[in-house]
């Protein structure tokens, strides 16, 4: 076949999937809508490379009547003060969104010039003498006024949380806890402002480090994001290789999703990606079950795709936990399943027997391991093949 006519599957590696690139998921949006129509806010507390972002910028499209949304990775925000400033402008933004916005904004904002709005943020004037965490109660109160709906969704919360705690700025961290919970507990802004939280670490382990306790976080719905059941994992092979020069049979659509096991975009995508690289280098577009085999094996050999699982460890735990999950995940790589009584002789070992379990939920929360009926396993066995091969030796 002619290279020149080659198509690739409609995948992304990496990026978020937006637009064309992006497979709906119909029944978490509806859901995350549902909540805000109650007057809700949403956790989507779901491990990382499901698809979380891509389902919050798709709902960029699809607002609800007198409602508007706006989407930011907040993941850069380094103090409590140029968080209020974020959260302001992107109460701006989204108000701007609105037919008369432009309008609205006018008699809204007070005491700071707008200069610009675009696709980037806010660009404002003069703001040494402005309070942006006052202004957010004057904007929210305008919005209020208006009887309109603004929906916040702010991707990688946690990380801002988890690195201000580091950095030995706990109380900011603390008093940004205060100040959203503060926001949804107003009875005046339940039909006005819904926030939509997520990130790739588990919230309830930086909270808890943060306050001592996950009570903050109660009163938000939680809303079910897990993997792609097996026969939509179907669908989604066959509809990320409709136009493609690489099909795949239901046979080899099969043996594929078997080697992937668990059923997130991210891991099919890598499969797809690795399978067509090959096929068009060789321009060989009819892969077999022992092509795609290899392309297993080449995908667990690079650190690129997963070496964020294993710095995530590093970023969010104490050394001392850091070495228990490491012993957990290592022993589980090499034989398939870690069962109770060996979690708590690696706890004993590290002097973790009252807090253990929690980490061990960590893991599972942020998409490592998977309870099953004698323990915990890999969620996948791509992810465990890499941790195996990251990690060749090991001792009890």
């Amino acid at each position: 076949m002619n290279k020149a006519h080659w198509s690739n599957p409609k995948i992304v590696v990496g990026p978020v999937a937006t637009g064309d690139y992006y497979f709906p998921r119909p029944h978490i949006v509806e859901a995350i809508w549902e909540s805000i129509q109650k007057g809700g806010h949403v956790l989507l507390a779901a491990p990382r490379r499901v698809g979380k972002t891509s389902v919050m910028q798709a709902m960029l499209d699809q607002p609800l009547p007198d409602t508007r949304c706006v989407f930011q990775n907040i993941q850069g925000i380094k103090s409590e003060a140029e968080y209020y400033q974020r959260f302001y402008s992107l109460l701006v933004q989204c108000l701007n969104r609105f037919e008369k916005g432009k309008t609205w904004l006018g008699s809204l904002v007070k005491g700071i010039k707008i200069e610009e709005i675009n696709l980037d943020g806010v660009k404002f004037g003069d703001q040494k003498n402005f309070d942006f965490a006052q202004g957010i109660q004057d904007l929210l109160a305008g919005i209020a006024q208006k009887k309109v709906r603004v929906v916040l969704l702010l991707d990688e919360l946690p990380e801002v949380l988890s690195h201000l705690h580091k950095r030995g700025r706990g109380e900011e961290a603390s008093n940004i806890l205060n100040h959203l919970r503060e926001l949804r507990q107003n009875p005046n802004l339940r039909a006005h402002l819904s926030l939509v939280l997520a990130g790739s670490v588990g919230i309830q382990h930086v909270v808890k480090q943060i306050e001592g306790r996950i009570n903050d976080l109660n009163d938000f719905d939680q809303v079910p994001f897990e993997a792609l059941d097996y026969a939509s994992a179907q669908q989604y092979v066959a509809w990320a290789t409709k136009d493609a020069t690489v099909q795949y049979s239901p046979a080899l659509t099969e043996h594929l999703l078997g080697l992937v096991g668990h059923f997130i975009p991210y891991f099919i995508n890598l499969m797809l990606n690795e399978v067509n690289h090959f096929a068009r280098s060789t321009n060989s577009p009819t892969p077999s079950s022992e092509d795609v085999d290899a392309a297993f094996v080449r995908i667990v050999k690079s650190s690129d795709h997963f070496g964020e699982w294993k710095n995530r460890l590093c970023d969010y735990f104490s050394a001392v936990e850091q070495a228990y999950l490491r012993d957990v995940l290592v022993y589980t790589a090499h034989t398939g399943r870690v069962a109770p009584p060996q979690l708590y002789n690696f706890a004993v070992k590290h002097n973790l027997q009252s807090t253990y379990m929690e980490l061990v939920r960590g893991l599972e929360h942020d998409g490592y391991l998977t309870e099953q009926a004698e323990g915990f396993a890999f969620v996948s066995p791509i992810l465990r093949a890499y941790w195996k091969a990251d990690n060749p030796f090991f001792e009890l």
